[in-house]
């Protein structure tokens, strides 16, 4: 069976201004799953699950995006074609497939009142995406993030993928001993992290 390579995430408007403030950006992804159904990804997620990286844009996962797309515009969420985005307030919404999460998420769960996937999905998608290029590294960033303020360690991994779990339990051990890969404690190089466990 030939090995499917990864595909990049979303590509996304470059962003403008300061973003919302997490309350505000959760209080439009309410807004944006309930008219929608549809559970959210991405920055927002990281939010709901305990990361803490500020986001600019809601990303919601989609099977059909014509009929998100409807859903959305149904609810005043209007496709602004000049930014290739629905809009909510000024802020983008883009709609995400299965191969930016490495298939369809498998939870869905509610967190403040807003559909989210579950936090294994949420890792799943941000190592694929980020493992397929050096311009996503800040879907690695968010589960650095995720693996310190939940915290999590490597027994983690036995809930994804066989292939992503050796590099979710290498950022395990950057996060908790980075002093084990090189005497100043610094973390790998996303370079070097990328070349080990590209797809």
């Amino acid at each position: 069976m030939a090995s499917r390579k990864a595909q990049p995430g979303p590509v996304h408007p470059p962003s403008t201004g300061n973003p919302p403030g997490v309350d505000e950006m959760i209080a439009l992804a309410r807004r944006v799953t309930r008219a929608t159904g549809a559970p959210v990804v991405g920055g927002v997620a990281v939010l709901l699950h305990g990361g803490g990286r500020h986001t600019r844009d809601i990303d919601v996962y989609s099977a059909n995006f014509w009929e998100t797309h409807t859903k959305l515009e149904s609810a005043g969420m209007l496709w602004d074609a000049s930014r290739r985005e629905h809009l909510i307030d000024g802020v983008g919404i883009h709609m995400v497939g299965d191969d930016s999460l490495g298939g369809p998420p498998k939870r869905v769960s509610t967190i403040r009142d807003v559909k989210v996937i579950g936090l294994a999905d949420l890792i799943r998608g941000k190592l694929t995406v980020g493992l397929s290029s050096i311009r996503r590294s800040k879907d690695i960033a968010h589960v650095l993030d995720l693996i310190e303020r939940i915290p999590l360690d490597k027994a983690f991994a036995a809930k994804l993928p066989r292939n992503l779990r050796s590099p979710f339990k290498e950022l395990v051990d950057q996060v908790f001993q980075p002093a084990r890969d090189n005497k100043r404690g610094n973390p790998i190089p996303p370079a070097i992290f990328l070349k080990r466990h590209a797809p």
